[in-house]
């Protein structure tokens, strides 16, 4: 084996290599923002917890795939989750004014704190559906509003 036949391994390997790389580093993320306004606060005590999900059987209280807790702001607060793969999802939010990261309730189990759902889903005997609070998320920035009830 010759010098000459090691240098044409060694560049074959080489320009391999910087393929791999190329691709490697070069491929390319696709998501978009979201950006939820929150509207009705009535406090700027607490936080403002806000949760997104992506699979109809954990809406609303299972394992949600994003999540964001912000100082509650008497009115209207914004929330940007950023670089969210498109796709279909629900949000919940609650105001959890004495922060104790749990929905308080009274004796017969009805919320004593702000609470709202995407696409504004009412609440009749239980949480909304998937389907009434769903919406897209595409690969532009994606924008929607909810009021919280209490």
């Amino acid at each position: 084996m010759t010098p000459e036949f090691y240098r044409r391994v060694l560049k074959l390997v080489m320009r391999k290599a910087l393929i791999l790389c190329f691709f490697l580093f070069s491929t390319t993320v696709y998501a978009g923002d979201l950006v939820v306004t929150v509207e009705g606060l009535r406090s700027n005590v607490g936080f403002l917890r806000l949760a997104l999900f992506d699979q109809a059987k954990e809406f609303p209280r299972g394992a949600d795939v994003h999540d964001q807790d912000v100082a509650a702001k008497r009115g209207r607060v914004d929330v940007v989750f950023k670089n969210i793969k498109p796709g279909t999802y629900a949000a919940a939010i609650h105001h959890d004014e004495n922060a104790n990261k749990s929905m308080d309730t009274n004796f017969i189990g009805l919320p004593e704190e702000g609470y709202g759902f995407s696409n504004n889903a009412r609440v009749i005997f239980g949480p909304p559906t998937f389907e009434a609070a769903s919406f897209n998320v595409g690969l532009e920035k994606t924008a929607i509003s909810l009021k919280v009830v209490y």
